[in-house]
């Protein structure tokens, strides 16, 4: 790490430090707000409690400061909130005051010390961060040593390049940014989830960067592909590397008497706008953006205006962090207009996964259940489930451990075999019609969006 990350400190009491450490958030009154702008992402902070004067930490700031991100913690007496996690364990000082005092000013409230001021420079982060390295007690009673924070953007890249094109041999593909957390868990894919880090969760990285380049941070993406294939997992794993909350609106969640729809959407939108950054998960797109001269729903004929309207709200405001992401397994009909530039322009192809993917998935399947697999098992195994979906590997996965269970309780004792494996492939219909993937990667080359196929 080239530098410390600047740092801030917030206040509370045994009244509200529980609320400050379950919700990840610290607050102060409004007037404070201009105290707290120079609080970015990656900062270092420190909560200090005045009642048994002791300096929590460390956290990292998950997002500039702002105005209202929940309004109803701490009885909305304190809208000025920063959203943090914790860096490693959660550590205390005692008499944190006089141990401040040798690092920085401080000021006196209401007879409490505390620091002079909100936020300090990467110096002051390294000496009070000094402070945490002896060993100190944790809130569970253990001692462990602190890993130390990163800096906002290190290692990633700013915004990477663009992706090479299908069937390029460049070694430079390999060493392209990719994310270190929720995408990793998505088996296979690889060329989607690059695209889907250069062009969405990068900016989010550096969002300074973005602005300055114009690029909008966030806006629209569609996720087609046949059923079972991860696309709700890439959804939610986006959510999470962003560190976004996710709001999911499927068809169940806007039906009901005329008026509840409406209600109900209006509630999400608000819900939506609160938040310092979201992901709009549209499930069963195909029921929602539909052409409307086709839709039987006169709920939808309703709601889906509305919808549209609330989202295109959304994406003219380009300071907004929000990502909407539409998923479906019936892309043709999705209509057109929905899919021009400003909407859901972002295509991403979640296709039945290859021989490496099915590697892949069978290995997480498998990571918590014993069983006598080795390597080339895996492969043999990966090698004939050609057109099976990632949803039917899980369920011929259980199928397999249930057999081996029915094993175990005759002699005692089992792990999944190769052979508990291979009965449950041939006992499981592919879920997947060839016809079906033909249908959707035809639409998909209509639109040159068939990245992993050409």
């Amino acid at each position: 790490m080239d530098q410390m990350p600047p740092c801030f400190f917030m206040i509370c009491t045994d009244g509200t430090e529980k609320e400050c450490l379950d919700k990840g958030l610290f607050g102060d009154r409004a007037f404070q707000f201009d105290h707290m702008k120079a609080i970015e992402r990656g900062h270092v902070g420190f909560l200090v409690n005045v009642s048994r004067d002791e300096l929590i930490g460390p956290f990292e700031a998950r997002d500039r400061a702002g105005m209202n991100i929940d309004p109803s913690v701490w009885g909305g007496g304190f809208p000025a909130q920063v959203r943090v996690k914790p860096i490693g364990e959660i550590k205390r000082i005692s008499e944190a005051s006089s141990k401040l005092t040798n690092i920085l000013e401080i000021r006196l409230l209401k007879g409490h010390k505390i620091p002079a001021k909100k936020t300090y420079g990467p110096e002051i982060t390294a000496r009070v961060l000094a402070l945490f390295e002896s060993p100190q007690k944790s809130q569970n009673g253990s001692s462990k040593a602190m890993q130390m924070p990163r800096a906002p953007h290190e290692d990633r890249g700013g915004i990477a390049a663009e992706t090479a094109p299908p069937g390029s041999e460049h070694e430079e593909q390999d060493s392209t940014p990719m994310p270190s957390r929720a995408m990793e868990k998505v088996a296979g894919l690889e060329e989607v989830k690059r695209f889907v880090y250069q062009r969405l969760i990068a900016p989010f990285e550096n969002e300074e960067l973005a602005y300055k380049l114009g690029i909008r941070v966030g806006g629209g993406m569609l996720l087609f592909g046949p059923p079972g294939t991860g696309k709700t997992m890439i959804a939610h794993a986006i959510a999470e590397d962003l560190e976004a909350k996710l709001i999911d609106v499927s068809p169940s969640v806007i039906m009901g008497y005329p008026g509840e729809a409406e209600k109900r959407l209006e509630h999400i939108f608000e819900e939506l706008r609160m938040e310092p950054r979201a992901v709009l998960l549209l499930d069963e797109a195909e029921w929602i953006l539909c052409e409307r001269d086709t839709q039987t729903s006169s709920v939808m004929q309703r709601i889906t205006p509305v919808l549209l309207a609330q989202i295109g709200r959304l994406f003219k405001e380009r300071k907004k962090p929000v990502v909407v992401i539409a998923v479906t397994n019936k892309p043709k009909k999705i209509d057109p207009a929905f899919l021009r530039p400003g909407r859901f322009e972002k295509l991403f192809y979640v296709s039945l996964p290859d021989r490496e993917a099915r590697k892949q998935i069978l290995k997480l399947e498998l990571r918590e259940g014993a069983h006598t697999l080795v390597l080339d098992d895996f492969d043999q195994i990966a090698g004939r489930l050609d057109g099976y979906s990632g949803a039917d590997i899980a369920h011929i996965v259980e199928d397999a451990a249930c057999r081996a269970f029915e094993r175990g309780l005759r002699k005692g004792d089992a792990k999944i075999e190769k052979d508990d494996i291979l009965s449950a492939i041939a006992a499981t219909p592919k879920s997947v019609m060839e016809e079906e993937v033909r249908e959707i990667e035809e639409w998909a080359r209509d639109r040159n969006v068939l990245r992993q196929h050409t």
